[in-house]
């Protein structure tokens, strides 16, 4: 069997909704006895100006991974793992895994060579209970660490387990109808010191609540909360809980999730911050007998961050904390619309093209001290055009897609004569986040995989990627490129 290959996709490539396998499906055709595999090691180097404050400026990774499907006369199961190192360089500012992803960030200011390692792991099963009803699990579990050995030094870890039990309905035509529960945590903490006695040289720090307003001080002090007395790292817990329900036919799918979410900041009673929000996506997907689909894509999702109102009573020697309310701090808005297009062919050498057209908003609101406040609106447009060739036992892929952006900010607004100071903000660090984010880019790869006629299901691949922003002014360099080996096993 030939192994099955993903054209390159650079990290520039819009997300898609709902892409991942409803693991009732597994049952729709109940012939589809066999099992099937890959098997892959690889490693890569990517290096370019073109990158927000963040990431590296260098990298060198690592990684392997693995991924079955076994298919019995009355359950299925598939399972998946992989483990990635990436070693970066010249690294600095958020101490999270995934900057950006929770609504609150922490800052740290001497580049440095960061070490992520992440593992994976993923299963699920599909059992039938009746002729028409399928029952099924599918769990996917992530576990990241991320260290720098530069003052100030920390180490974040992180968890993300996702779990959903489907119940799904074979209906006439081979078509299925499937309902799910979703479940998923996701946890990260900062353990942050410094090496040697505290001076008035100490290393300073930058909590972000929002839009990079925030705190400024030494990385230890009270309003940071990395070494906070009675906790000592910096924990971010969120919850979603949610369902999903998809249908499935030759001809049409479609399928709707919706999630609410739940996350604070802190532990042992040090609720320094809470964010509710919602998450909604949905999709709707037209297949022809000829092999063209047209797919269309929709997602909003929404948070609020909320600062305690604490204090810490002392009583008979015991300092208990207390939290008499919430202020609003913050909050964000972002939604994404996809339209794809695909066809695949049976002859000749082309064997599959795409087009997605992707448009996105992201709007984020400050109000730290009152009476200010502050809103930055920023929008984005990608065209993303795949195509898949066979010639023999080659696979060549190939990719191009250019991106419009733009964003605009009202700017600080609410001040009166009587409030004589306002919230500090990290501008140039803003101003180059925003640049990243919405300057225009063009961006194409290439992907070789060669089949070896020797071993039955070997083979080799060679990857490379190049990213061009075009009127940068605060970034390091205009272009970013990565180059990537694989060798696997498809069975």
């Amino acid at each position: 069997m030939r192994a099955r290959y993903k054209a390159c996709i650079l990290s520039l490539l819009v997300p898609l909704a709902l892409q991942g396998q409803d693991i009732g499906l597994l049952r729709k055709d109940p012939t589809a006895f066999g099992s099937r595999g890959t098997a892959q090691v690889y490693g890569g180097y990517e290096a370019g100006g073109y990158h927000p404050a963040f990431a590296p400026a260098s990298l060198w990774k690592a990684g392997a991974s693995a991924q079955g499907t076994l298919h019995g006369t009355r359950t299925s199961y598939t399972g998946s793992f992989s483990f990635e190192q990436i070693d970066g360089k010249e690294m600095f500012t958020s101490m999270f895994l995934e900057p950006g992803f929770f609504p609150v960030d922490v800052v740290e200011f001497t580049p440095g060579d960061k070490t992520r390692q992440t593992y994976r792991l993923g299963g699920g099963f599909a059992t039938d209970l009746t002729d028409e009803f399928v029952f099924g699990v599918k769990a996917d579990y992530q576990s990241a660490n991320y260290a720098k050995r530069k003052d100030i030094r920390h180490t974040t870890y992180g968890m993300n387990l996702r779990v959903e039990p489907t119940l799904a309905f074979k209906m006439f035509d081979n078509a299925a109808l499937s309902a799910s529960y979703i479940f998923q945590k996701r946890t990260e903490s900062i353990d942050a010191e410094q090496v040697g006695a505290a001076t008035d040289k100490s290393y300073f720090a930058f909590l972000d609540k929002g839009m990079r307003y925030g705190t400024y001080q030494v990385w230890d002090g009270d309003g940071i909360h990395l070494d906070e007395a009675g906790v000592g790292v910096f924990p971010v817990k969120e919850y979603r809980n949610g369902f999903a329900y998809a249908i499935d036919t030759p001809d049409f799918a479609g399928g709707m999730e919706v999630l609410w979410k739940h996350g604070k900041v802190g532990e042992k009673g040090y609720d320094w911050f809470r964010y509710p929000g919602h998450s909604w996506s949905v999709f709707l997907e037209r297949r022809w007998h000829n092999g063209h689909t047209l797919r269309f894509a929709f997602a909003l999702e929404d948070d609020q961050l909320e600062e305690a109102v604490l204090d810490k009573v002392s009583s008979g020697g015991v300092t208990t904390p207390t939290v008499y309310g919430y202020n609003a701090v913050s909050d964000r808005n972002w939604g994404s619309l996809d339209l794809t297009w695909g066809v695949r062919f049976q002859k000749a050498h082309l064997k599959r093209l795409q087009a997605v057209l992707h448009g996105g908003l992201w709007a984020e609101q400050s109000y730290l001290m009152y009476p200010y406040e502050d809103r930055t609106d920023r929008y984005n447009g990608s065209l993303t055009l795949v195509s898949a060739f066979v010639f023999g036992p080659v696979d060549l892929g190939l990719r191009v897609n250019g991106v419009m952006g733009t964003w605009k900010e009202q700017g600080l607004q609410g001040g009166t004569d009587s409030v004589v100071s306002a919230p500090f903000r990290l501008q140039a660090d803003w101003d180059r986040k925003m640049e990243y984010f919405s300057t225009s880019k063009l961006g194409a790869g290439l992907t070789l995989t060669y089949h070896l006629k020797a071993v039955r299901g070997l083979f080799i691949q060679a990857e490379g990627t190049w990213l061009h922003g075009f009127g940068t002014v605060l970034l390091p360099g205009a272009d970013r490129w990565s180059s990537t080996a694989r060798i696997g096993y498809g069975f």
